[in-house]
């Protein structure tokens, strides 16, 4: 193991710890010796935060709960996750959105810069900053100097954040790194995102093999970049631990395909058929999305996608059978 990261950053605050990429990214940092701090919004007895260590139940947009949780931790690095990331919430709550995902990254950095000023940021942005891509062959890879073009209020949000954060490491010496990760999923993720509402409803319907049952969609002309969850938060250790201070790496597993294509993956995993009844609660316009490099990140830390899609799937439908769906 390099006990280099381990040495530098050996007390870590994780914000947004009870969400879904928290929890895997609280189990990589303790599993590579790093001592964890959390923080989040849920309340400390509730099941999201059972078990996180060292949790602290904090209000983003308070920035005087946020300037006390970062003076008792004194962390030797943070990794910035809490956000509002759901676009349909998001779009609905802008108000919210601006108070967790804007002023609460605001408190964070001023929290930092006045107790702890010599640690690590890292910011975690997204892979929307860029905005829709172009069709299909995705011939050309976004790198990071790529313009960018936010095209919802989620990925609006996501670039004020990054222009903070900048000015923030430019003028007053704030270590930080910026990463944008395509998007990225696996066992525990809401129901509300694509893959787990698509294995929800397999699972729950349970056709027989060669029999049909009915499958409530969105648009399945969009296409995503899946990644797996545990791919995603290794990246976000390796950055804290090697990134290279100002810069901002893309994550990403190279992995495109159309919400069709994933759906008819899902369903030829299981040996199942189902109707196809689109549901415009769930619709959202086509906006494909920009296939990434990674070849920064790669470079700098030795980051790779050890996880590939099947294993990715297999995983949510083993956790939905544990959890007495099936």
């Amino acid at each position: 193991m390099d006990t280099r990261g381990e040495c530098r950053f050996k007390t870590v605050l994780v914000t947004g710890a009870a969400g879904f990429a928290g929890r895997y990214l609280v189990r990589e940092l303790s599993g590579m010796g790093h001592e964890v701090a959390c923080l989040d919004a849920v309340p400390a007895d509730s099941a999201a935060a059972a078990d996180l260590p060292g949790y602290r139940c904090v209000d983003l947009a308070d920035a005087a709960a946020v300037d006390s949780a970062v003076a008792a931790v004194r962390p030797d690095a943070v990794i910035h996750l809490a956000a509002i990331s759901f676009l349909p919430e998001a779009a609905k709550n802008p108000g919210l959105l601006w108070a967790v995902n804007i002023d609460g990254t605001m408190h964070v950095v001023e929290a930092v810069l006045r107790h702890c000023p010599q640690s690590r940021f890292v910011f975690v942005s997204s892979a929307q900053v860029y905005g829709a891509a172009a069709p299909e062959p995705y011939a050309t890879k976004v790198a990071e100097d790529h313009p960018l073009l936010p095209l919802s209020h989620y990925a609006i949000s996501k670039v004020a954040g990054e222009r903070f954060v900048g000015a923030c490491a430019a003028l007053r010496g704030l270590d930080a790194v910026i990463v944008r990760p395509s998007n990225h999923t696996g066992p525990g993720q809401s129901p509300k995102f694509v893959a787990i509402s698509f294995a929800s409803q397999i699972v729950a319907a349970s056709p027989a093999p060669g029999q049909s049952a009915k499958m409530r969609v969105g648009n399945l002309d969009s296409v995503r970049d899946f990644s797996d969850v545990r791919d995603v938060v290794r990246a976000y250790r390796l950055v804290m631990e090697k990134g290279i201070g100002g810069e901002v790496y893309n994550v990403s597993s190279g992995t495109m395909l159309s919400m069709r294509e994933l759906l008819e993956r899902m369903l030829s995993m299981r040996g199942v058929k189902m109707e196809i009844e689109k549901d415009e609660a769930l619709w959202r316009p086509t906006d494909n999305c920009a296939a990434l490099s990674t070849a920064k990140i790669e470079r700098d830390t030795g980051w790779k996608p050890r996880f590939s899609l099947d294993e990715t799937l297999r995983g949510i439908f083993a956790s939905l059978a544990q959890e007495g769906a099936v």
